[in-house]
């Protein structure tokens, strides 16, 4: 049986112990190494080009996400912190998932699974072709003349009907663009932007506060003050985002 090899970075004794202790269960993932600190965690990255790394956040030397930042490998990295605050940056460096400590178990094979589903995608991606590309700039038309917004001026986008409404940093106004919110999800990295809603696309990094509600629906504070509406479809993603324990 293959098995994935995994790389344990953390500088707490006992939390190293810990995942060695869930991983060593279960036959198809194999230790690699294991460091307690950033520095060490690219070289033995590179060395041993691990599938899976277990990374914490606050680490000596260099912490957690400038590691990630830093990662030549394709790996399929799941984050650890005692804190939710460094959540929404976390998968916008594309971790796989964020484990809030301490995690239960069974929190730890959710996040393995990921992890797993990650990997396969990743071998079917550089299978495929042609890649997917998504884009950098959207082209409005306004009467009399063409506008190109940048994607990295997106704060968030709401559905009007058969147009949607672009808010951005540079302005006050919205943007109306004729398309579909489906279609432009498409066209969008999932890595910037979340689909909090039907008729809500956020850029993730903007999200402040998640406000849970108490029948399955939620709102997000965005860091400009907007709160929007989250349906309960996309409520657990968000909750993962920022670190919630499952309900």
């Amino acid at each position: 049986m293959m098995k994935l090899s995994c790389l344990i970075v953390d500088d707490e004794p006992l939390s190293r112990a810990g995942i060695r202790h869930l991983l060593e269960q279960q036959p198809q993932f194999a230790i690699a190494a294991e460091t307690d600190n950033g520095a060490d965690a690219l070289k033995l990255a590179k060395l041993h080009q691990p599938d899976i790394i277990i990374l914490d956040v606050e680490l000596p030397v260099l912490d957690g996400l400038t590691v990630l930042k830093q990662l030549n490998h394709q790996s399929a990295v799941i984050l650890c912190s005692g804190s939710a605050d460094y959540a929404v940056h976390a998968f916008d460096l594309s971790a796989v998932d964020y484990l809030l400590k301490p995690f239960s178990p069974g929190r730890f094979q959710q996040a393995l699974l990921k992890a797993c589903s990650r990997i396969i995608d990743t071998l079917v991606t550089n299978k495929a072709e042609p890649t997917l590309q998504y884009v950098d700039r959207l082209t409005i038309r306004d009467p009399g003349r063409l506008r190109l917004v940048d994607v990295n001026d997106i704060r968030w986008i709401q559905s009007a009907g058969n147009y949607v409404e672009i808010y951005v940093y540079s302005q006050a106004k919205c943007y109306l663009l004729r398309e579909s919110m489906t279609s432009l999800q498409q066209k969008l990295d999932p890595a910037l932007f979340a689909r909090v809603h039907r008729s809500y696309l956020v850029r993730k990094q903007d999200i402040a506060e998640l406000r849970p509600g108490d029948k399955g629906d939620a709102h997000i504070m965005l860091k400009c003050g907007a709160v929007l509406p989250v349906s309960r479809r996309h409520r657990d993603q968000l909750a993962e985002m920022f670190g919630y324990p499952e309900q």
